[in-house]
């Protein structure tokens, strides 16, 4: 009997080690983060037997929501399903789980209000800004949290506690992060401050056990953190490029560069392989004929993109109504070739190396759309069945770059074009997601360009011979694409996009840092918390792009400034065009202006010329 019971285990054993050698990214992504979640499930039972509704902790929630998309959607650290916990446990407790979860107890709440009660009692201008001052103290709790999971420092392990080499590189990417996400300076280190001054105290210490970190005290993670500034700052410089270069599909090739050194410090960082896929991904779509792909990818990034909505439009434009020979071999058109064949394989590989770690839905539907173009039947053969999966997991989410993905994918493989036309229609629903009863999730954002999913809205209608629906669609884009009959600028304490670099120094002076690229410099203002692109590859130094975050002195028309309400925003400029990158997009004075709301107030305000040409 135990020779059949050994027997049959050797053969179950045999069984799941081939299995598992066959499984699919997709799947392993799941069952990687499934088997870390083990560790917490008991600890998540609990938590949720103390969930608590949004509506019990008032504006704080609406402050954890908007610190928790700055840190996380902004920076493109992750773009998955993100369940957010609020207990009412006295203790205070913030962790971000292995699958994204994210957990707060209203003890740190209450704390974080009890001490900036006495800190505001005196200050008029403090109280007046309270919601300000709550978000501030919470980000870089927060961040350390988040930057925990960005590294993928989990264990399977239970109670095992952080090293204190990547406790303190934990501390440093949560600086990158807070730093990305548009928070002032310091806030880590004001934090790590505070803490240091509740472990002296034997009954709040107690309270805050769940911050312990070992030996490992915050007045050496503080010192370690104020010795380690060369390096925070050269980790900011490489992420924010990276993130410049997949925003504005610039650079590309530094990127790749960059992200490959990344990867060798930092190999199991989710982040890192997430931006690597993209990276990847935007290197081989540079690489194809876009009157080849016919439909736009949505990648599930912030991606401002002029010149592909330009292409994708004339070229919807220029087909014939229910044309099915113009589509007649999408994947042949796009079949790597020898040219750029290893790019292909090297986004397919990123692709994987991410999936493999976690499961996202968007990023799943872009990587169905790289298989698309496989030469590979098999991998061909999966396509539909991955962005199908992934539409149903991301249904109900503001981001619809899986639904759009999975829509394109039907019509370009000539499946399903009304289903196609039903999906993307959906996706151009501008109705918002509304927070109901206890069970919470992060917003994921809107990172597509709604222009792109007209395009392909316009091309399908084309394709159904809906003359009606596809004239609307068309004017909708020649409306939001048209030159401006006239440009007055908007003038930032006398400069304005168009300016030359001289005329920017003699108002400004020098900036506090400037990062390069071969495309553009980018000028850090910091002490007005504002960004400048500058032109560099054509040597004219102008400047194309000006980007005010929150806080900042400088104000606009009317004396609108970043932290004002979306209500006084639209007051003078009226409403949106269209969205896109997280962002609603309005036209003044023949100007763009790409405005980014948190909590219905104004968290960043680029301008940028009307069809930007870079």
């Amino acid at each position: 009997m135990k020779d059949m019971r050994r027997t049959v285990l050797f053969l179950l054993s045999f069984f799941f080690i081939v299995i598992s050698g066959f499984t699919d990214p997709l799947s392993e992504g799941m069952y990687t983060r499934e088997r870390l979640m083990q560790v917490y499930r008991n600890e998540i039972a609990e938590t949720s037997s103390h969930e608590i509704a949004a509506s019990e902790v008032g504006e704080w929630y609406d402050i954890i929501e908007t610190s928790l998309f700055m840190l996380i959607r902004r920076t493109e650290l992750f773009r998955g399903s993100m369940r957010l916990i609020i207990t009412d446990w006295k203790n205070a407790r913030c962790m971000m789980y292995p699958d994204g979860t994210f957990l707060v107890s209203t003890g740190l709440l209450d704390y974080i209000d009890s001490l900036l009660f006495m800190d505001t009692s005196g200050s008029t201008r403090k109280i007046r800004n309270l919601n300000n001052e709550r978000e501030n103290f919470f980000a870089p709790i927060a961040a350390v949290c988040v930057a925990q999971f960005a590294l993928n420092y989990y264990n399977t392990a239970k109670n095992t506690a952080l090293s204190p080499e990547q406790l303190y590189t934990v501390d440093i990417m949560a600086s990158v992060l807070l730093t990305i996400a548009g928070y002032p300076q310091g806030l880590l280190e004001t934090w790590l401050n505070r803490l240091a001054v509740l472990y002296a105290d034997t009954e709040t210490a107690k309270i805050f056990a769940s911050f312990s970190t070992g030996s490992v005290k915050p007045a050496a993670r503080l010192e370690q953190l104020n010795g380690n500034r060369d390096d925070i700052t050269h980790l900011y410089e490489e992420i924010s490029g990276v993130l410049f270069a997949l925003q504005n599909r610039r650079g590309t090739a530094d990127a790749r560069t960059v992200l490959s050194n990344l990867l060798q410090l930092f190999p199991q960082s989710l982040y890192i392989n997430r931006l690597n896929a993209l990276i990847a991904h935007q290197a081989w779509l540079n690489s194809l004929d876009k009157r080849d792909t016919e439909m736009a990818a949505i990648l599930p990034a912030a991606v401002y993109d002029n010149a592909s909505v330009f292409t994708f439009f004339q070229s919807a434009d220029f087909m014939f109504e229910n044309d099915d020979d113009e589509q007649s071999d999408y994947v042949s058109k796009t079949m790597p070739t020898r040219n750029n064949s290893a790019l292909y394989e090297q986004a397919k590989k990123a692709y994987s190396d991410y999936l493999t770690m976690i499961y996202e839905a968007g990023s799943a539907s872009s990587y169905a759309y790289l298989l698309a173009s496989s030469p590979l039947t098999h991998e061909r053969d999966t396509v539909l069945s991955i962005a199908e999966q992934a539409d149903l997991f991301h249904t109900g989410a503001d981001d619809k770059t899986a639904r759009a993905n999975y829509a394109a994918l039907l019509s370009l493989l000539r499946k399903d074009y009304t289903k196609a036309q039903q999906l993307l229609a959906d996706c151009l629903d501008s109705s918002a997601r509304k927070t109901t009863g206890k069970v919470l999730f992060v917003t994921t954002g809107f990172p597509a360009d709604e222009r792109l999913i007209r395009c392909n809205y316009f091309r399908i209608l084309k394709k159904l011979n809906n003359k009606i629906g596809a004239a609307k669609e068309r004017q909708w884009l020649i409306d939001v694409l048209k030159a401006p009959a006239a440009v007055v600028p908007i003038v930032l304490r006398n400069v304005s996009v168009g300016d030359t670099v001289d005329k920017l120094l003699s108002a400004w002076n020098k900036p506090s840092t400037i990062i390069y690229n071969y495309y553009s410099e980018r000028w850090l203002y910091r002490l007005l918390n504002t960004e400048l692109i500058i032109r560099s590859k054509d040597g004219d130094g102008t400047v194309l792009q000006m980007s005010i975050g929150f806080p900042s002195p400088l104000t606009l028309f009317n004396d609108i400034r970043t932290g004002d309400s979306r209500e006084a925003f639209e007051k003078v400029c009226g409403k949106p065009m269209y969205r896109s990158c997280d962002a609603l997009i309005y036209h003044k004075q023949g100007n763009l202006l790409q405005v980014m709301y948190g909590n219905n107030k104004i968290r960043n305000i680029t301008i940028r010329n009307i069809n930007e040409k870079r």
